[in-house]
């Protein structure tokens, strides 16, 4: 996990959760990360940031920082199905392919033939660290949800925005627990 990827509480969680998960399964090899996202704000200059990590074995944990309604750790148990879901999305061939010098390059072109001027003054940025057989890839994209929309042309943001959306709904899965510490 990139350092400083979680707050204080949430990698005292993760710990835990650790722990638990080790003495349970002291005889199973330790589950691996899948995918792990974090959303950031210029706005907001505090270390307390939601994120989301999404193990193999169907284990989601996720932080949500003080100053939202929902604030507070959970459990999710994700079915083998949601998880080979988040898979397939990781593994498409856009988000493998992720170039942010080839997407920005893209955008420059939509952008110069459109004369369009558009700006954003406080930039929200979605941080990924996606774990595929053999590959670790890290991807950050300022105002993803917004590029999206705006260049639906440009398939990576749709996938991604894609991925974000899933993790962003996982405190209203039936199985989300909120930790008490």
């Amino acid at each position: 996990m990139i350092k400083g990827f979680c707050s204080l509480g949430a990698r005292r969680f993760l710990a835990l959760l650790a722990l638990v998960l080790l003495s349970v399964s002291s005889h199973a090899a330790p589950p691996q990360m899948l995918l792990s996202y974090e959303l950031t704000h210029d706005m907001l200059n505090t270390p307390d940031t939601l994120s989301v990590t999404v193990y193999d074995d169907g284990i989601a944990l996720l932080h949500y920082p003080a100053h939202m309604l929902n604030a507070g750790d959970y459990v999710v148990e994700l079915s083998p199905a949601e998880v080979q879901r988040i898979r397939l999305l990781t593994e498409h061939p856009l988000v493998k392919g992720f170039s942010p010098g080839h997407v920005k390059a893209q955008k420059k072109a939509i952008v110069d033939r459109s004369g369009e001027l558009f700006s954003i003054s406080d930039d929200s940025y979605s941080n990924f660290e996606i774990h595929t057989p053999g590959a670790r890839k890290s991807v950050r994209w300022a105002n993803l949800s917004i590029d999206a929309d705006r260049y639906p042309e440009i398939g990576v943001f749709l996938k991604l925005a894609e991925i974000e959306a899933e993790l962003l709904q996982l405190d209203q899965h039936p199985t989300a627990t909120m930790v008490v510490e």
